[in-house]
């Protein structure tokens, strides 16, 4: 088995997505501008919306102008007149279940592009899915996705070091089944999120070496990976889909729900760029259309459920502020055959229509009408006019925002783009400027530039090292702030007007310096550069009163210790009996001595409290024998010099109370004679000793 292909199967296995924060690495490994950037709360969103069996796009999109030669082509699925939605553009018309992609139409949020397909169609639906997911030529066989090659291309070290604190959640989500599509050329790029509150932890925490030199210890490696990512990734997608909302409601679909979760996740936070969702059942070979009513059928079924989705979703979006960020395609392996068949259905075709929505999308009908002969023969189909890597590579550049060489990398060459995004909101190079506005369209990726896009002096936000305690109690100056800079070529002044304080740093204190004696408050840091006129890079630092010590024990009386469970500090000071010692975890065990112990924890900001504990630890008495006949022997270990024993009955009043001096043997002998045959309590107390046993008089 080849290794992609492992990786492809394996990652499918488990649901898997993707570990441990441990597997975090530095900011130099991945791309801070990529696209799929998800620490941002907004941000780019696309949802790709896969249509298993082949759309039949002639009754989805219907060229108003053909329909004679359509009543003729296929009179067994053709649609009446009198049914069909004008969209009053074109001489185009909607299937009558479409009513919300013609309102999205009406609104300029959709767009069509017709006779959409490629060279040389292959009529599998295996095969020719994969062509569209792999975004390979008719002939070529590759075995990874344009989006899962995409992500590596952005991302390099990917899954290795991922999640990390600039991309903490998925890259990807994928609410179907697992697809080539997001297959990468090294690994299965999404998260599978079929029910994203049913998350459990698939693999326990575990950190083993495998020799990745041989192809069982990659496999191994590998599986502990995923699973470590797998773990993380779907903690936060549950934590984000219940703390989503969804004010419209969604019919009851499959695709239905799995928008609704695409909803929930985005309004709960999780900033995932690229969902996948998915709707089967389009391999209408017979029943395509109801007999009596061809505006029914399993066919009029299927775009109403898209319809119906696709609809609420935006509403969604528009609910909670987010459908400027969204763009959302479909695509299908095929179309339909022009002429339809004996069985209410139609066959494997070529081309077929391919929507794009989204507030921003260029709503202009693209392409021609389908030309429908007056004489069909069973064997003729659409052609062609669009190659749909034309689509992706369009989107790849006016949405992704790519460069040239991403393209080649991904599409593995460069297709002519059609106007899919409004040219207003491209952004070639990424800048944050759009074309129409941007005097300088080339700017590196990641440059600071001005309002026109021109690039600007900056440095990187991670040159400054900011540390700071964070805390301070009321009423003191304990707060302390540390700074460095990685660049030392520049100096550097720094300004903190609610201090009315300013510094430098340069070669004389090495570009370090520490900022002592603070309150608690918000504290602005702002950085200029000698030399650099408008250069401003400003953090924002608090210093605040730290909460109460917070601080749980559990004793073990066998071994003499305590096990201290504390939050509220980055250090503790723990003293036992007078002894103290630091810890800096928030776990940690003090051993103890037979007798009383008191314990006190504290920390270095004295306003957080202190916690007292008092634990008696006894000494392990023995005693024999048992039953007693006369004598009771009573083995004290430890360094007491006097015992008090005390005897109850089986009621708990006192029959009898001893003060006994403890002998140099350790054993202390009580006489029993006078007591009657029972059970009794017999308590034994002293310094570094409470024990109770039952004494059985014989």
């Amino acid at each position: 088995m080849k290794r992609r292909d492992f990786l492809h199967d394996l990652s499918h296995l488990g649901a898997a997505s993707l570990f441990a924060s441990d597997l975090a690495f530095g900011s130099s490994l991945y791309n801070s501008n990529s696209y799929l950037n998800n620490t941002l709360s907004s941000g780019k969103v696309l949802v790709l919306v896969k249509l298993n069996g082949g759309n039949d796009g002639i009754n989805t999109v219907v060229p108003l102008n053909q329909m004679s030669n359509l009543n003729n082509a296929r009179p067994h699925v053709v649609l009446p007149d009198s049914g069909i939605i004008n969209l009053g553009e074109k001489d185009l018309g909607l299937h009558p279940e479409l009513t919300g992609f013609k309102s999205l139409f009406d609104e300029k949020r959709l767009k069509i592009i017709q006779n959409v397909g490629y060279e040389t169609p292959d009529f599998s639906h295996f095969r020719s899915m994969d062509i569209w997911e792999s975004a390979s030529d008719y002939n070529k066989f590759v075995t990874s996705g344009w989006m899962g090659r995409f992500i590596e291309n952005q991302h390099t070290e990917y899954p290795q070091s991922y999640p990390n604190s600039q991309y903490p959640d998925p890259l990807t989500v994928e609410l179907g089944s697992p697809s080539l599509l997001l297959t990468g050329k090294n690994s299965f790029t999404s998260f599978i999120a079929r029910n994203p509150v049913d998350f459990r932890e698939i693999i326990t925490e575990f950190d083993n070496v495998y020799d990745t030199s041989s192809n069982r210890g990659t496999k191994l490696d590998y599986i502990q990976l995923v699973g470590k990512q797998s773990n993380l990734y779907g903690a936060r997608v549950k934590e984000a889909y219940e703390s989503g909302i969804c004010n419209f409601d969604f019919n009851p679909s499959d695709l239905g729900f799995q928008f609704e979760k695409v909803t929930k996740l985005i309004s709960g936070g999780l900033n995932t760029r690229i969902f996948l969702v998915e709707l089967g059942g389009f391999d209408t070979h017979d029943t395509q259309v109801d007999q009596s009513d061809h505006t029914k059928g399993a066919h009029s079924g299927l775009l109403k459920i898209l319809n119906d989705a696709v609809l609420t979703f935006m509403q969604n979006m528009d609910d909670i502020g987010r459908s400027d960020d969204l763009l959302v395609m479909t695509y299908s392996e095929f179309g339909r055959t022009i002429a339809s068949n004996g069985s209410l259905g139609t066959d494997h075709g070529t081309a077929a229509p391919l929507f794009v929505f989204g507030n921003k999308v260029d709503s202009e009908i693209l392409g021609n009408n389908p030309v429908i002969p007056s004489n069909v023969q069973w064997q003729d189909n659409l052609a062609t006019e669009f190659d749909f890597r034309q689509v992706y590579s369009s989107i790849m550049n006016q949405w992704l925002t790519v460069n040239s060489t991403t393209e080649e990398d991904v599409l593995f060459k460069k297709f002519d783009q059609l106007p899919i995004i409004q040219g207003k909101y491209i952004d070639t190079d990424g800048d944050g400027v759009s074309n129409d506005r941007d005097l300088c369209n080339a700017t590196p990726l990641g440059a600071m530039v001005n309002t026109d896009g021109c690039e600007i002096f900056s440095l990187p936000p991670d040159n400054y090292s900011i540390q700071t305690n964070g805390v301070s109690c009321s009423g003191k100056t304990n707060g302390v702030i540390s700074i460095s800079v990685s660049n030392t070529e520049h100096v550097y002044n720094l300004s903190i007007p609610e201090s009315e304080s300013s510094y430098t740093l340069n070669a004389e204190n090495e570009h370090q310096l520490v900022i002592e004696e603070l309150e608690i408050g918000t504290y602005t840091l702002n950085f200029t550069i000698e030399g650099q006129e408008g250069y401003l890079q400003t953090f924002e630092i608090g210093i605040i009163e730290p909460p109460a010590l917070s601080a749980k024990a559990y004793v073990n009386k066998k071994s003499k210790t305590i096990q201290m469970s504390v939050k509220g500090s980055d250090l503790y000071y723990a003293e036992v009996n007078g002894e103290r010692r630091s810890y800096k975890l928030d776990n940690f065990t003090l051993q103890l001595r037979p007798g009383m112990n008191t314990i006190k924890i504290s920390t270095p900001q004295d306003c957080q409290g202190v916690h007292v504990e008092q634990v008696f630890i006894s000494e392990q008495v023995k005693h024999y024998p048992n039953p007693v006949g006369s004598d009771l022997n009573i083995v004290i270990p430890g360094e007491d010099k006097e015992t008090t024993v005390s005897i109850y009955n089986r009621s708990g009043s006192l029959i009898k109370r001893y003060q006994e001096q403890i002998p140099f043997s350790r054993i202390v002998t009580i006489n029993t004679t006078g007591f009657r045959t029972d059970i009794y309590v017999v308590k034994v107390n002293g310094q570094t000793v409470e024990q109770t046993f039952k004494m059985i008089k014989r």
